[in-house]
């Protein structure tokens, strides 16, 4: 059945007959490889926005800029590999390129003078991201058992998460070691967790399919009409929600900003002070990712995603707060559930909303649909906040994410396909 899913008149009871089965080993190195993949770039990332304001002394606009572009170029790759090279052949080795070509520009950041230099290279290395998002997704997808979807997403989400806590870690300590002079070392130093992941991804990973979720050989990818109705709209309400959601980097530049005050003008201890809360974040999101996985193989719907949407609008409200460490806190600890919630549970819908020849395509456009308005999102969150008001931008995000999780109502009661017998 490809065609137009039906709409039942009630909710999705949970899927019946679930068995425990090992994690499938490509679900396994998919994982590790994603722990040193994160490690290095999330050395990098929330060193940027500080790095750009502190140091290139650029505007909130243009951390919005900067990271808006990197995202919509992430997508707008992630389209096209989702559409042809994570269903094609050799997409181990696609997949291994873009590994590569992220560690390399993010590695490049050391020799950055002006602020258009990093625009450059955060958009080179978002792509080489964007090119392996759906090439590592369709594989542990279509490597894992339809009832364990959420829990392998969980899992990959987890070790993503892990190395993205060794990254902050890492720079946390850098900076207390050398102040802002760290900047640039960090850059550098990124590299080596980055080659680590790129050998593990190609020697690990042996892209086999579980049974029963092989794809049908043959036929185009699948374009905006080939897929259900009910995706069609979920998509729309992604796009809608994308328009408030712009970057972590800009939570940390709200927050770091507010504190150089309350620290004597300490640019270094603002900074320390953000990447704990970063750090913080991280911790949150890795705990929460397995927990979340098995809800949503038990509780198969839309509900967690619509939460993850609401979320989000919470973070609005505790960085339009008062300028203090608590508000930034609580607005850390609010991004943190909330990154957990709706990574996995975006994944395991749309997973199990889409035939296996669809998964790569799907989660392509996907990428595509976020990256469009993440940027649109960004410039217009950071183009308020400069020229008028950083509450004022805020706001219109929160209002944005509540009417992204309104939108997903309609598709509440779509059922996933059948699972293969």
């Amino acid at each position: 059945m490809d065609g137009v899913e039906a709409t039942p008149a009630r909710p999705d009871p949970p899927l019946p007959g679930r068995t425990r089965r090992r994690i499938a080993p490509d679900v396994w190195a998919v994982s590790l490889t994603s722990l040193f993949s994160d490690w290095s770039y999330e050395m990098v990332l929330p060193i940027v926005p500080f790095f750009l304001a502190f140091v290139l002394l650029a505007s909130p606009f243009v951390v919005g800029l900067v990271d808006g572009a990197a995202q919509f170029a992430q997508s707008a790759v992630q389209a096209t590999a989702g559409s042809r090279w994570a269903t094609g052949r050799d997409r181990k080795v696609r997949g291994s390129w873009g590994y590569l070509a992220t560690t390399v520009s993010h590695g490049l950041l050391a020799l950055a003078l002006v602020w258009p230099e990093v625009l450059a290279l955060r958009v080179s290395a978002w792509i080489g991201r964007g090119s392996r998002q759906p090439i590592k997704k369709a594989i542990v997808a279509n490597a894992t058992s339809h009832e364990q979807q959420g829990l392998a997403f969980g899992l990959e989400q987890a070790m993503d998460t892990v190395g993205a806590i060794l990254g902050t870690g890492a720079a946390v300590a850098l900076v207390l070691w050398m102040g802002t002079g760290a900047f640039r070392a960090i850059f550098a130093i990124s590299v080596i967790p980055g080659a680590i992941a790129v050998v593990l991804f190609l020697v690990l990973v042996r892209d086999a399919f579980a049974p029963g979720r092989a794809a049908s050989p043959g036929g185009p990818a699948p374009g905006w009409h080939g897929f259900p109705p009910t995706v069609r709209w979920f998509l729309v309400a992604e796009a809608v929600f994308g328009l408030g959601y712009f970057s972590i980097l800009l939570a940390l530049l709200r927050v770091g900003e507010n504190l150089v005050p309350s620290m004597g003008g300490s640019i270094g201890g603002a900074v320390v002070a953000s990447l704990l809360l970063y750090l913080l974040y991280n911790l949150i999101f890795a705990g929460l990712s397995v927990p979340v996985g098995g809800w949503a193989d038990r509780a198969p719907g839309i509900g967690l995603v619509a939460l993850s949407f609401v979320l989000f609008a919470v973070v609005d409200g505790f960085l339009a707060g008062p300028p203090d460490l608590a508000f930034g806190l609580l607005a850390f600890v609010a991004a943190g559930a909330q990154v957990g919630f709706q990574g996995v549970a975006e994944s395991a819908w749309l997973a199990r909303h889409v035939p296996a020849e669809q998964v790569g395509p799907a989660f392509g456009w996907l990428g595509l649909v976020q990256g469009f308005s993440v940027l649109a999102g960004s410039l217009m969150a950071g183009a308020i906040w400069t020229y008028v008001s950083a509450p004022l931008a805020f706001g219109v995000s929160a209002v944005c994410c509540a009417a992204g999780a309104l939108l997903l109502l309609p598709v509440a009661r779509a059922r996933p396909r059948a699972a293969p017998a």
